[in-house]
């Protein structure tokens, strides 16, 4: 059995080695050097063409795409017309808190609300592809035409934006030589409105702007209004200094890819708030085209404010 076992090992060994290569026949793996040049020729076509049919699909996708305006926006997408509402300092560490707190006698307790809106506030010192627009200079007179069409926005026309100036926050007390009114407990947050590609505010007719906002209301304006979620938190916020008093200027809409779209906002100051409470805070913004829905959040923003005035606890190596 042992004798008949090695035979057929083998012979195993010879069949293997003949099929890897036969000098006989002149093959290598079973085919002929004619026969591995026809199907190498073969695959090299096939595959070179099936490279440059997924390079053409993909060509013509990117030709029907823009990289200043995307292919589908507006009513009935994904990206709407409604704007939302959002806010700074919004901390990027901690993204799914929107609580403001922060202890008037520990400097480290707002050092990190400070730096967010030095770094988000900065982009406004590059000055380079703006203008100043004055009287009734706006954005829409570089991208609208007669008819309210975006006919610029997928040009390749270099678009100078309206310059957005920071002075005016600082001189009401929100700017950094305040700590934007955070060293003194009466801290300023930003508040904005998301971009979207060609959105304008559309006036309130005279007799439709809503009455909570009427004594503030200036046309062209989207115009901000802050309040507390219940009657406590109402009675808690204190006194609201809007800065502009009516809102974000609409004349630096609509937004569009420029080199430098400086986009515009308003700071809201909270001059009185109460020591040791957190205090919910709900703003909203008002246009005719901004709707406003307290399910989904539309036109709205929320967060907390805490303003404490504690001593800060002294560390182990200090007390020592």
């Amino acid at each position: 059995m042992n004798g008949r076992g090695k035979a057929n090992g083998a012979v195993g060994d010879q069949t293997f080695s003949k099929f890897l290569f036969n000098k006989d026949k002149g093959t290598c793996l079973g085919r002929t050097a004619k026969s591995w040049v026809q199907i190498l020729a073969f695959y090299l076509v096939f595959y070179s063409l099936l490279i440059a049919f997924w390079i053409g699909c993909l060509a013509i996708f990117l030709s029907t795409l823009d990289d200043k305006v995307p292919r589908y926006y507006g009513k009935g997408t994904i990206i709407g017309v409604n704007p939302g509402v959002g806010y700074q300092p919004w901390l990027l560490d901690d993204p799914d808190s929107t609580l403001i707190r922060f202890n008037l006698q520990d400097k480290s307790s707002y050092q990190k609300y400070v730096d967010t809106l030095d770094k988000y506030l900065s982009k406004y010192s590059n000055l380079t592809a703006t203008r100043e627009c004055v009287g009734n200079e706006s954005n829409a007179q570089l991208l609208m035409d007669g008819n309210g069409e975006t006919e610029n926005l997928a040009k390749d026309n270099i678009i100078e934006s309206c310059r957005f100036e920071l002075s005016e926050f600082t001189k009401a007390g929100c700017g950094k030589d305040t700590d934007y009114g955070f060293s003194e407990g009466k801290p300023c947050v930003i508040l904005t409105l998301n971009r979207l590609i060609g959105w304008m505010p559309i006036d309130y007719a005279r007799d439709s702007v809503p009455e909570i906002i009427k004594g503030r209301y200036k046309p062209n304006f989207i115009t901000l209004k802050c309040d507390g979620t219940s009657d406590i938190d109402k009675e808690h916020l204190g006194d609201v200094k809007y800065i502009p008093e009516a809102g974000i200027d609409g004349k630096y809409y609509p937004y569009a890819v420029m080199p430098n779209y400086q986009q515009p906002f308003a700071m809201i100051k909270f001059n009185n708030l109460p020591r040791n409470k957190v205090v919910l805070v709900e703003c909203r913004a008002y246009a005719q085209n901004v709707e406003i829905d307290i399910t989904s959040k539309l036109g709205m923003v929320n967060f907390e404010l805490m303003v404490e005035n504690i001593e800060p606890e002294k560390s182990t190596e200090q007390s020592q």
